[in-house]
């Protein structure tokens, strides 16, 4: 139930405050294409809000067989570097976002609680 309040205090800041997002909406559409390839039989990510002002990014997620809802804050962020890695792929041209080990472990520990 605590983690349930301070998930929700901590969205409703970053619903309630200005965006200040310091990723682009193509940078979230690639942060969660790289995020739904992690462990796609256990976890399907929605969105990805960031607010530079509260330095976090709030993933919105489904967990488990039985598709959970969950929200998991990833926070002390000073830049999109903190979230991700972008390369180009040379054989095909596009751009291909490899999650940061920070935000690698963030989720993980978010999602075992969960599970």
């Amino acid at each position: 139930m605590k983690s349930f309040i301070l998930s929700l205090t901590s969205f409703l800041a970053l619903v309630s405050s200005p965006a200040h997002a310091f990723i682009s909406s193509q940078e979230e559409t690639l942060l969660v294409e790289a995020m739904n390839q992690v462990n796609p039989a256990q976890v399907h990510v929605e969105n990805i809000r960031c607010s530079l002002r509260n330095r976090m990014c709030l993933v919105k997620m489904e967990v488990g067989a039985h598709q959970r809802r969950a929200g998991c804050m990833i926070e002390r962020i000073s830049d999109a570097a903190d979230l991700y890695t972008e390369n180009v792929d040379k054989a095909t041209g596009k751009t291909v976002v490899s999650l940061s080990p920070y935000t690698q472990d963030s989720l993980d520990r978010c999602v075992s609680q969960v599970l």
